[in-house]
C-alpha cells in the first residue's frame, strides 16, 4: 500500500514540475525572445491590417513581435533599432496601451518635415536628404503632414522619431501620439514626440494570420 502511494505522489510530482517548467519556458520565451502581437487599428495600413483591399480600423493581423532583438543583459545591448524597423511599444505617458509604428528618426538626428516630405539630418548628411519611402501607398506617399508637434524634431539620445505608413490617419510622433485633446498638448503629462528606448517591446518579425497575409515583415531599403 505504502508503494502505492509512493507512486501516486511521485506521479503527480512529475505532472506538477513539469507544468513548472513549461510555464516558465512560456513566460521567458513570452518576454525576452518572441511574443504574439495584434494590430489593432489602420495607422500601418497598407503594410498591416490591409485585408480585403481595405484598411482595417479594428483588431486585423496577427503578428510575431521579435523581443529578444533589442534586449539589455546585464548591460550588453544584444541590438538596436534601425531606421524603417516596424516596431511595438508603450508611448510616452502612457503604460496601458501598446503602439505599431516605423521607425524614421535614430537617435541625435534631425527629422525634418518640409512639403510634405521627409528629410533627415546627421553626420553623415548634415545638409539632409530626403527619405524615400517606397512601403507608402499613393495616399500617403509625399504626404507627410506637420501637426501640433510641429515640423523640425532632434531626436534625444536613446530615444526615437517613429511614424505610422498611414500618414492621413495615425497617431505617432507627429501629435505626441495623442487621440484626442484630453490627453494633453506635447509636452503635457509626460507627452513627448519622442519614443525612448526602453519603451520599446521589439519589431515586428512576421504576419502569422490570416494565412494568405502570411509574410516575413522585412526592412526597407534606403537608396540615400
Amino acid at each position: 500500500m505504502k508503494l502505492k502511494i509512493n507512486n501516486k505522489l511521485s506521479f503527480w510530482l512529475d505532472i506538477g514540475l513539469n507544468l513548472i517548467i513549461i510555464v516558465g519556458l512560456v513566460f521567458l520565451i513570452r518576454t525576452f525572445i518572441v511574443s504574439p502581437f495584434q494590430v489593432y487599428g489602420s495607422s500601418m495600413c497598407d503594410s498591416f491590417n490591409f485585408i480585403d483591399n481595405k484598411c482595417q480600423n479594428g483588431y486585423g493581423e496577427y503578428i510575431i513581435v521579435n523581443k529578444f532583438g533589442y534586449q539589455n543583459f546585464f548591460g550588453w545591448q544584444v541590438g538596436l533599432p534601425q531606421r524603417g524597423d516596424v516596431v511595438i511599444f508603450h508611448p510616452p505617458g502612457n503604460n496601458r496601451e501598446f503602439f505599431i509604428k516605423r521607425v524614421i528618426g535614430l537617435p541625435e538626428e534631425t527629422v525634418k518635415i518640409k512639403d510634405n516630405k521627409i528629410f533627415i539630418f546627421n553626420d553623415e548628411y548634415p545638409q539632409g536628404v530626403q527619405l524615400e519611402e517606397d512601403y507608402l501607398n499613393s495616399k500617403n506617399k509625399d504626404n507627410t503632414r506637420p501637426r501640433e508637434a510641429g515640423d523640425v524634431f532632434e531626436v534625444p539620445e536613446n530615444s526615437f522619431f517613429v511614424l505610422g505608413d498611414n500618414r492621413l490617419g495615425s497617431s505617432d510622433s507627429r501629435s505626441c501620439f495623442r487621440e484626442n485633446v484630453s490627453q494633453g498638448n506635447c509636452g503635457e503629462n509626460g507627452n513627448s514626440p519622442y519614443l525612448p528606448m526602453n519603451h520599446i517591446e521589439g519589431k515586428a518579425l512576421f504576419v502569422l494570420w490570416p494565412l494568405n497575409k502570411l509574410a516575413i515583415v522585412s526592412n526597407p531599403t534606403y537608396n540615400q
